[in-house]
């Protein structure tokens, strides 16, 4: 009998998703953001790579100033850049920020509790085609995807507070976050707002965007913005121009380390054991999606085969070249639809 699929250790479950059978679990998925503040499955899952609980640690330091960001009179709230390269959970450290900031507001026990609204742009995935598209599938410029987000924003406050105008939606974006800074002070409310990676293509005009979203960030609301980069260097030149404003902290990812493959078998195994660390060098995963996509892989290859799952480093640096053979043909197949043989 095949062990169903879901008890792969690997699988991360997607908040709040039900099959169509009522009251029944989706399934995990291979890929997916970790969310830990809402869903609770997901707090044991998040793993330190690339040194990604300093930048934790980083924004609880800042987590000391919130009582700023919902001061009226400190008259800005708070821009969060978070950088890095493609795939190295820019999206997870996002959310991760949110649970610890959920979790202090808890600890500060404010009477009566501050109200707490999270308002994801682009969903749970994160995925910036739904605000940075128009309805043509054109890139939008920057006032359409403020736009856009304003419209994400209100929707999610109407869900979560009373008496939110829905007109606010249509107004200018520096106008409409003037208005939902000061619908926020009236019930006692703090927004954090989560704006997905979008694919600019020029860095002047993704300094545009970064500023306008410092404007936006007014009292009791919190931006986070994530920019890709496969530069360090060029992500801290992109937030050079807003970064020494006191609103705006800066979180950075990196590249995989060594050790981090090592990390993630201890941290994400479940319970299960480590594969051997001193056999881990022959395989380099590209990012921490991969590291994901591999050990999942050879987890559910046991799974269906009927064996208790134990990850070996044979069988990471099997699964990890069948996984990017796979990727290459795919590739390679979609090009050749793309541009048949001229056979002229």
């Amino acid at each position: 009998m095949t062990v169903p699929a879901q008890h792969n250790p690997y699988g991360v479950r997607v908040p709040k998703k039900r099959q169509a059978l009522r009251n029944a679990e989706s399934p995990p998925r291979v890929d997916y953001p970790l969310v830990p503040w809402s869903e609770t499955s997901h707090c044991e899952q998040w793993v330190d790579v690339d040194h990604a609980k300093a930048q934790v640690d980083t924004f609880r330091k800042w987590l000391e100033r919130l009582p700023d960001v919902v001061d009226s009179g400190v008259n800005y709230g708070s821009l969060v850049v978070v950088t890095g390269p493609i795939g190295m959970g820019k999206t997870t450290l996002i959310h991760r920020c949110v649970h610890e900031a959920q979790k202090h507001i808890e600890r500060m026990d404010p009477d009566p509790p501050l109200n707490q609204v999270v308002a994801m742009t682009a969903g749970y995935d994160n995925i910036g085609d739904v605000i940075s598209l128009d309805d043509n599938g054109r890139f939008a410029t920057v006032p359409a995807i403020n736009a856009g987000i304003v419209k994400q924003v209100v929707t999610e406050l109407r869900t979560k507070l009373a008496h939110v105008d829905t007109g606010i939606s249509k107004w200018p974006p520096g106008e409409a976050f003037e208005a939902i800074s000061e619908l926020l002070e009236q019930q006692d409310a703090l927004l954090f707002v989560i704006v997905p990676h979008i694919a600019w293509k020029d860095p002047g005009v993704r300094s545009e965007f970064l500023l306008t979203c410092l404007k936006h960030a007014r009292s009791r609301i919190v931006l986070f913005v994530e920019i890709s980069h496969g530069a360090t260097a060029r992500a801290k030149e992109v937030v050079k121009e807003v970064g020494r404003h006191p609103a705006v902290t800066h979180l950075e990812l990196g590249h995989l380390k060594g050790e981090d493959r090592v990390a993630f078998g201890q941290a994400a195994r479940s319970g299960h054991p480590d594969p051997d660390a001193t056999l881990l060098t022959g395989w380099e995963p590209a990012d921490v999606r991969e590291l994901r996509l591999v050990y999942h892989a050879a987890a559910e290859h046991q799974i269906r085969a009927g064996e208790p799952v134990r990850i070996t480093a044979r069988e990471l640096s099997h699964h990890a070249e069948r996984l990017r053979r796979e990727a290459r043909e795919n590739l390679l197949g979609a090009l050749a639809h793309d541009f048949p043989p001229d056979d002229s």
